[in-house]
């Protein structure tokens, strides 16, 4: 597949997806998710990607960014009433798509929360909308000292967004931290999201997709299972009550245990295993 509006990478055993509208802020366009899903399929299908990164290229004018949200412009020249153009617009940002257009019920977004490899977003710029809903949906966040991090959807649009943007941000921030960034639509730089725990790491802007690579490749060299596993059992606590993420956990610790001679006969062990 040809892309238009992404840019798709594998150095060794990670992949890096960069967002690359430039002259619309990389703006979440129908096109843009298509060949998302279609990257996402990839890596999920490939043994041989076992992490990857989320960015966003530079503006026309060279600033950086990540996201500014969905593309509500693409719609613009319709007669529908503006308010059934947001409706349809977050619709199709929480449908799964492909290239014929929308096709399923399931969100790109909860694809990326349920995919067995890790994601790392990697936010320089305008990140915003649902820029900010792409990103809360990796497993890691690394954000610039230069990003521009908000929620302008109350402020902009008098609604707030799709893709369980609210109860991601909530379970990052706090309950009180992400009903203020929210309801204020104040703007944060990356010293200040990560202070507050919405990233994991902050970087130069000239370091950070350096640093995001370096990460990914440790990710990338564990033992592909446990990663998984990690993965799945840390994301556990999100949809079941303690007892049985609990017990869901012991579970799946047993049984990559199961694997574990094969695992050390085959590689010499854990530490830095390279397959």
């Amino acid at each position: 597949m040809t892309f238009q509006n992404i840019k798709w990478e594998k150095e060794e055993n990670i992949g890096i997806i960069t967002l690359n509208r430039p002259k619309a802020l990389n703006s979440l366009s129908r096109e843009l998710f298509a060949e998302l899903e279609a990257v996402l399929d990839e890596i999920a299908k490939n043994p041989d990607i076992r992490a990857f990164i989320i960015t966003g290229g530079p503006r026309a004018d060279g600033r950086p960014c990540f996201c500014a949200g969905a593309d509500l412009k693409q719609e613009s020249t319709e007669t529908r009433p503006i308010e059934q153009i947001i409706f349809d617009t977050l619709m199709s940002m929480n449908t799964r798509v492909n290239a014929t257009g929308l096709a399923g019920s399931r969100s790109v977004f909860d694809d990326l929360c349920q995919i067995p490899k890790i994601s790392i977003a990697a936010i320089d710029g305008v990140c915003t909308a649902g820029g900010l809903e792409l990103a809360l949906s990796c497993d890691i966040i690394l954000v610039s000292e230069t990003a521009q991090i908000s929620d302008l959807h109350v402020k902009n649009l008098g609604l707030i967004g799709g893709g369980a943007a609210t109860t991601r941000l909530a379970r990052r921030v706090g309950v009180s931290k992400a009903i203020e960034l929210t309801c204020t639509c104040d703007v944060i730089n990356g010293q200040e999201a990560h202070r507050i725990h919405f990233a994991n790491q902050v970087y130069a802007p000239d370091k950070l997709v350096e640093e995001a690579k370096t990460m990914a490749r440790k990710i990338a060299s564990m033992r592909p299972a446990a990663t998984a596993m990690a993965k799945a059992t840390c994301r556990a606590i999100y949809d079941m009550d303690y007892n049985m993420a609990y017990r869901y956990t012991d579970a799946c610790s047993m049984a990559i245990h199961l694997g574990e001679m094969d695992w050390r006969e085959k590689h010499g062990g854990f530490q830095g295993a390279k397959v």
